[in-house]
């Protein structure tokens, strides 16, 4: 499975989505994602080593520039055992500045 599609922050700050699936999606792997951080910190009560269980778990969220589509995008990707998702911002057409309220995504099932 691989779907893309676009999201944007409504005034209030809440993301809006192309599509009801990618919204589920969404949500789910990010929440999967820190419960599984959030696990592994309190047992550990430490920054470092909560990320390195939750990576060997099959757990991590990474936020850094990745080729998507043939360009360099800033992305913060997650990855669970089952997906990976990766979201980026929209860059204006003019200047190529990203545009910090809206963008988009992609899932791919593994």
């Amino acid at each position: 499975m691989h779907l893309t599609g676009w999201w944007t922050k409504d005034e209030e700050g809440f993301m809006e989505f192309e599509t009801s699936q990618l919204q589920r999606l969404y949500e789910a792997i990010t929440e999967q994602y820190h419960a599984a951080y959030e696990a592994c910190l309190l047992a550990t009560e430490d920054e470092e080593l909560a990320y390195e269980n939750a990576l060997e778990k099959g757990y991590e969220m990474i936020t850094n520039t990745k080729l998507i589509n043939g360009e360099e995008e800033f992305a913060t990707t997650y990855h669970t055992p089952s997906f990976v998702l990766d979201v980026w911002y929209e860059k204006d057409s003019y200047t190529q500045k990203r545009v910090y309220d809206k963008g988009f995504l992609q899932v791919l099932k593994k």
